[in-house]
Parts: structure tokens; sequence; C-alpha cells
């Protein structure tokens, strides 16, 4: 079984071909795919804006066709997305947990389970990381914040304070998409 050490909370595994993520020897979570840049949407149509250069902000121009398990078009062998895994979230750790340098729906989760494992220099970002994801603009991941209880991790005050600096056009796009991603999950509830 291959392994890769992090740090000494934070570790991946290759199990069964599949690519999990260990936080404090307890298995957190397993890596679905990659996303990966693709050559036809990444024309000269599409360049990513300097502004806008988070993995959640590219996601757009990025190929997710190994989202879905059947009839890929690119077939990864298990050890090359165990590598580009561990690859991803060493640079992860080497910025300081920034949260620009991974998928919202990763970092976030893994940051969270990081402070509660005692990983100083997680516990010293988490909050910041948080206010600052969502002052970035970025509905997508502001929506994330909110659905997932990340607001929650913060005081009342600044989360207040984050409400009120909206524009009110940045807040109705918000609601409208906090709404969709409700009615989404109304299907699902047991």
């Amino acid at each position: 079984m291959k392994e890769f050490s992090i740090n000494e909370v934070l570790k991946l595994k290759l199990e069964d071909g599949k690519t999990v993520i260990y936080v404090d020897n307890r298995r957190v979570l397993q890596c679905k795919y990659l996303l990966l840049n693709s050559p036809i949407k990444n024309s000269e149509d599409v360049k990513p804006r300097l502004e806008n250069i988070t993995i959640d902000g590219q996601a757009e121009n990025l190929d997710h066709s190994l989202e879905l398990d059947k009839d890929n078009e690119i077939e990864i062998p298990p050890e090359a997305e165990f590598w580009a895994h561990s690859s991803n979230l060493q640079v992860w750790y080497e910025n300081n947990y920034n949260t620009e340098v991974l998928h919202s729906n990763l970092a976030f989760p893994l940051l969270r389970r990081l402070t509660e494992a005692g990983d100083k220099i997680a516990g010293e970002v988490y909050k910041t990381e948080i206010i600052k994801r969502f002052r970035s603009g970025n509905l997508n991941v502001m929506a994330f914040l909110i659905i997932e209880g990340f607001l929650d991790q913060i005081s009342i005050e600044q989360s207040d304070d984050l409400y009120q600096e909206l524009d009110f056009e940045t807040y109705k796009k918000l609601q409208e998409l906090l709404k969709k991603s409700n009615k989404k999950r109304e299907g699902f509830i047991i």
C-alpha cells in the first residue's frame, strides 16, 4: 500500500486503487477525481483572468470528465492519480493551507478536520480563510460556506459584517443560488 505523509496529522493512502485522505490517522475523505486542464477549453477564448486564479474560479475552464466513473475519455492509473492528489495536498500545505489552491469542497472540510486534530497552522488560518474566501465574491464558494456551516465557525459579528459588505445584486444572486441549492437537497433528505 502506497502512503504519503504531508505532516504529522495529514497523510494519503492508496487503498484498493482509491486515494484516501487521513487526518490524525482517521479516514476522512476519498478523493473522487482530478480536475484536468483541458486544452480545448483553455483556448485563447477562455484565458483565465489574473484576478480569478483560484481553483474554484477556474473550475469551469477545467475538464470534469474524471468526475464520472463511467465512460471516462481519460484513464489515469490509480498510482498516478494518488501521486497527483498527494502533490496537490503537499502544495496546499506548503502554502499554509491557502484555500485558493484546492477546490473549496475539499479545502474547507479538510481544514476543519485539521484544526480539530490540533494542526497549529490550520488552527491559525481556518477562520481567516473562511472570511477571505467569502469576501472573494465567488458565489459558489459563498453558498458552499453557508450551506456547509462554515460561517457558523466565525463570530456572529464577523458573519454580520460579511453580509453587510455585500452589495444588493450580489446578495440577491447569493439568495437565488441558496434557494436552488436547497431545492436540490430536498430530494436527498432521508
